[in-house]
């Protein structure tokens, strides 16, 4: 059974190309089809309303892995296995925000972000609001999976979900191999259900809704991250962190679009 199952894997294997697998870059051919079929659906205003707020979690995102990566001092006593996720989970974010832009034609209108006090400095606050980012995130794309308007938008938010709640799962992994020089490890992380214990990391049978009604309730989930009034009256500093767009490199060829 397996060795049948394995050649089928070695099949598909041969539509990505040499170049594609040493390189690890996006495959913009992929790209440009997705890009295409979504023009073609005729976006709702609903769904475009859904795309613009998760550009804006995707650039959000893509802001804070970039600053852990290179500014959180913690990140600096991680084991290499550690650093490599936080790595790659920038890479990825960053593509998802690529694919949002290509197919809305459009960037984030939001590109300044607010963070809590003492993030990327304090290991607990950074993997607590990481936690709590990536569980609004997966609450938002399971609105999309419900609410957006045809089968196409539906799986592109179900598979960026799903990558969503990988991030949240390792970030509690990570708690409990943070330095004790940075405060660690951590038993416990809090993210929007509260304090709760680390162990095991993949604690959810199901993926959590936070009863997100609709979209907006999403967007006001994140408004402390993206407007200052609403970072100072949650006690956020007011420091504004930079969007900064790249060319993602993406750490596997197979979890690309066409994997």
């Amino acid at each position: 059974m397996l060795q049948a199952f394995h050649e089928v894997v070695r099949a598909m294997k041969q539509r990505w190309t040499t170049t594609e697998i040493i390189s690890g870059k996006s495959d913009l051919s992929a790209l440009n089809r997705m890009v295409r079929t979504i023009a073609a659906s005729n976006l709702s205003s609903n769904d475009q309303q859904i795309l613009e707020a998760a550009k804006i979690a995707e650039a959000l995102a893509t802001t804070m892995y970039t600053n852990i990566v290179k500014g959180a001092p913690f990140f600096r006593r991680l084991s290499r296995f550690d650093q490599s996720y936080f790595r790659a989970a920038r890479e990825v974010e960053m593509e998802h925000y690529r694919l949002l832009k290509s197919a809305t034609g459009t960037g984030t209108p939001i590109a300044r972000f607010y963070f809590p006090q003492r993030m990327f400095v304090d290991a607990k606050v950074t993997l607590d609001t990481l936690v709590t980012l990536e569980e609004a995130f997966v609450a938002a794309y399971i609105v999309g999976v419900r609410d957006l308007s045809n089968d196409t938008l539906k799986v592109i938010a179900a598979r960026i979900m799903g990558v969503e709640s990988d991030h949240r799962t390792l970030g509690r992994v990570v708690a409990q191999e943070i330095d004790p020089r940075d405060g660690g490890p951590f038993d416990t992380l809090r993210g929007l259900a509260g304090e709760e214990p680390v162990e095991p990391p993949n604690n959810n049978a199901y993926e959590r809704t936070y009863r997100l009604r609709d979209i907006n309730d999403a967007v006001n989930a994140l408004l402390p991250f993206i407007d200052r009034s609403a970072a100072q009256a949650a006690g956020f500093s007011l420091r504004p962190f930079q969007f900064e767009p790249f060319e993602p490199t993406l750490p596997s060829p197979f979890g690309g679009l066409d994997g």
